[in-house]
């Protein structure tokens, strides 16, 4: 097996892992609805497009909030639901990643995000110390599902890391679309289910007590 020289981090589902969403939040506090059109806006083409950099995600996401009644803007509504999020960060991952990091691993973020969450993300929480870069879809233009998503983290590799293979490059991510359009570049993707597996994965790729 090739020596792991980077390993890429997606944050919703493998970083941060919610046990419910903000909008089930809302609606236990009186938001009629809140998650069926919450979901409808995350899970639509209006967040794709801010997810791509291509709209401003504050305004995209108004319409939404008005159907639920939400008094405040959607600055308001991202801080509050940024917050919420926070608390359910992974901190013995970030530990293990800051071990890798020192075993001389490169660790990125590799991740759709909006830019307000983006901006958070890398200042707020800290991500922009905890790791030595980040791919975000909102700076690239494409998510991960797609082609162009990848061959600029190829290109951006090849330019920072000398000599580095698309083997020796280990990507973590739980949605089984992302992974596989990684494989195609020859990345060693493995899809997030848990901790448990997580640690398993780590051990099978020798990447532990180097």
């Amino acid at each position: 097996m090739k020596k792991v020289k980077v390993i890429l981090f997606d944050i919703d589902g493998v970083l941060i892992r919610l046990s419910n969403y903000f909008s089930g939040e809302l609606e236990r506090k009186g938001y009629e609805n809140a998650q069926e059109i919450l979901t409808s806006f995350f899970e639509g083409s209006d967040n794709w497009e801010c997810l791509e950099g291509k709209a401003n995600s504050k305004e995209k996401i108004v319409p939404y909030l008005e159907r639920i009644d939400w008094k405040g803007t959607g600055k308001d509504y991202f801080k509050k639901q940024f917050q919420f999020e926070k608390k359910y960060l992974d901190q013995n991952l970030i530990s293990q990643i800051k071990k890798f990091r020192d075993q001389g691993i490169k660790c990125y973020l590799c991740t759709d995000q909006i830019k307000i969450r983006a901006e958070f993300l890398l200042n707020e929480m800290n991500f922009k110390n905890s790791f030595d870069g980040y791919f975000i879809s909102c700076y690239i233009g494409y998510r991960k599902r797609h082609d162009e998503f990848w061959n600029y983290v190829m290109d951006k590799m090849e330019k920072e890391i000398k000599d580095v293979k698309p083997e020796e490059i280990v990507f973590f991510d739980d949605r089984q679309n992302n992974i596989d359009v990684a494989i195609k570049f020859g990345i060693n993707a493995i899809l997030f289910t848990d901790v448990v597996q997580f640690e398993k994965d780590v051990k099978l790729l020798e990447i532990t007590n180097r």
